[in-house]
């Protein structure tokens, strides 16, 4: 318990070492029980910069890093604390790690004991501080110079192996072995800081979720305004659409506004998320608010990762009833295969082929799928290519029905639902599709959107 007890001065009193200490450790525990009680996990990063390159050769280095400790401890380095000495880390992974997180040290204040070493060589690592004698100008006058100890903050770099119970640490970064051996900074790592700003990897997926955002904004209003003109029929068919619209304005604004100002705490980050993310469950059967992980400052790489794929997920989910997806699975390289156990599938229905490129063009993307997609059931789909036979037909659509829930970078095709490919499809209730080398990596989707008398029976 820190006591917040301020020294009595009174005329007469002899002045020793004692009271400046106990009134300077007032003020920094009062000050610090302060950030605590008005400010969420105030302790972090504002910035920081490691060496890369003398990490190539197995050494951690700071060039600069400012923020709070844990324990309310500031720091400024270079500028006001010298950085810590160089940590090499070769010696210190072993062949079966091939990861772990360097941390800034410094050891923990004890109350009644030694907190800073007089003489350099006795603070090797065990003390808080460490005395620095400097030349002091009287601030009045600017004159009469006098030498005066310093206390120079023992800071360490270590890694979290080396981590001891006496000792306060904050995570700089996690360090990670690439595929040449080599040691490098895994930019996926989020430390715990102030500001999102201070951290390039909370920025970078905030950046994504906004451009995700707007590309999903920009296809539900695409949506409606080639929609009848009628706004009532419109709202009575597609309410929905109209509250996911409105569950995405809603965010984009105040999401933008922390990408553009960067000194917001990530808490206040979590909270936009959060409350994007716990809208987005109401079009969802299966996700619920609760399932969404709590912030965590000390595992912000993990708390936010796992809200972004909610999100993603969550925006990736076709809205409409009478609308399917079928689950493709790969079983070759080149092959997707699904069985279709609903076998509304095979009646009065549209089918749709939504598929989203790695890379590439979006105009070479429409060009080549209906030349190079191959569709058939999954017993012929391989002498079908086999023999360069045509499967069903493929029909470019500008803009997908508007039961269909766009994803970003999608392009959606019409399967035409005729010839011996459609007759084998409809025994053996199963389909196979085949993609070239040059569409590998692309992501695609089966949608089948029933006619109105075919999704209302149960």
């Amino acid at each position: 318990m820190k006591p917040f007890t301020r020294v009595v001065w009174q005329e007469g009193m002899h002045l020793a070492q004692h009271h400046f200490q106990l009134q300077s450790r007032y003020f920094e525990d009062s000050v610090a029980f302060a950030l605590s009680q008005l400010f969420f996990r105030p302790h972090g990063l504002v910035g920081a910069e490691l060496d890369s390159e003398a990490l190539s050769n197995g050494t951690v280095s700071i060039l600069h890093a400012r923020g709070v400790m844990p324990d309310g401890l500031v720091f400024h380095i270079p500028d006001a604390d010298p950085p810590p000495a160089p940590r090499a880390i070769r010696e210190l992974f072993s062949p079966t790690q091939d990861r772990h997180v360097a941390y800034l040290t410094i050891p923990a204040y004890r109350p009644g004991k030694a907190n800073c070493a007089l003489e350099p060589a006795t603070g090797d690592g065990e003390l808080r501080f460490v005395a620095e004698p400097h030349v002091v100008a009287d601030d009045t006058t600017g004159q009469d110079e006098k030498p005066v100890l310093l206390g120079r903050k023992n800071f360490r770099v270590l890694l979290d192996s080396e981590l001891r119970d006496d000792l306060v640490a904050l995570p700089l970064a996690r360090i990670r072995r690439d595929g040449a051996g080599h040691f490098v900074y895994d930019l996926d790592f989020i430390p715990p800081v102030l500001e999102i700003g201070a951290s390039p990897g909370l920025m970078e997926r905030l950046r994504r979720v906004i451009e995700i955002l707007d590309a999903k904004s920009d296809a539900l209003v695409g949506q409606r305004r080639t929609s009848q003109s009628d706004l009532a029929a419109y709202a009575a068919r597609d309410v929905a659409s109209f509250w996911l619209t409105h569950a995405i304005h809603s965010s984009l604004a105040p999401l933008r506004h922390l990408l553009e100002s960067r000194r917001a705490h990530p808490e206040q980050l979590y909270a936009e998320l959060a409350r994007l993310g716990g809208a987005l469950c109401t079009f969802s059967l299966d996700s619920h608010p609760r399932a969404l992980p709590l912030y965590d400052h000390d595992r912000l790489e993990e708390c936010f990762g796992e809200l972004e794929r909610h999100i993603r997920t969550q925006l990736d989910l076709v809205v409409p009833t009478n609308c399917l997806t079928l689950p493709l699975e790969r079983t070759r390289k080149f092959l997707h295969m699904c069985t279709i156990r609903d076998r509304r599938c095979l009646g009065p229905s549209s089918w749709i082929l939504g598929v989203r490129p790695a890379r590439g063009a979006q105009a070479e993307l429409v060009a080549a799928v209906p030349r190079l997609v191959k569709i058939c059931s999954a017993q012929h789909i391989a002498r079908l290519v086999k023999e360069a036979q045509a499967g069903l037909p493929l029909e470019h659509l500008p803009a997908p029905p508007s039961a269909v829930a766009p994803r970003p970078g999608a392009q959606y095709f019409r399967i035409r639902q005729e010839g011996a490919c459609w007759d084998a499809i409809g025994k053996s209730a199963d389909i196979g599709i085949y993609v070239p080398e040059a569409l590998a990596d692309a992501e695609l989707e089966l949608l089948v959107i029933l006619d109105a008398p075919s999704a209302g029976r149960r």
